[in-house]
């Protein structure tokens, strides 16, 4: 019987490894990549996954950017000097796809109206602060 424990564990605790890697691999290296950038000149030569999209305004400030590497899925937010209307009104379907990453820096909701895109990025502007993300 004590023979049957000894063989029995370790195959076990090695299919537990192989069954979990997945989700060791995560711990110990998150599929998240982040940034902040004081201004967007900052983040010139960033990498493609925490790198601004092209419609990000000169006189943005304090800028955070959050991605998802597994979904492709981004946060950002950051403040201006000058509100100003970015982007275009989205279409029925770019408008009913929500944000799939939270920070403690993104609000609690995303308004219902207000919203635009600029290529895969939704945008909404309260005030000086500016919040877009990529579904």
């Amino acid at each position: 019987m004590k023979r049957r424990i000894l063989i029995a564990a370790p195959i076990l605790a090695v299919s537990a490894l192989l069954l979990s890697a997945c989700s060791v691999a995560q711990v110990v290296a998150p599929p998240f990549a982040g940034a902040i950038y004081a201004t967007p000149a900052d983040a010139s030569g960033a990498p493609s996954n925490v790198a601004l999209p092209d419609w990000v305004p000169a006189d943005a400030t304090l800028i955070r950017i959050k991605t998802d590497e597994t979904k492709h899925a981004s946060i950002m937010t950051f403040t201006v000097t000058t509100p100003a209307p970015i982007g275009e009104p989205c279409s029925a379907d770019m408008s009913a796809q929500l944000p799939q990453l939270i920070e403690s820096w993104w609000p609690p909701t995303v308004p219902a109206e207000g919203v635009t895109c600029s290529g895969a990025w939704h945008i909404f502007t309260p005030a000086n602060y500016v919040y877009a993300w990529t579904p």
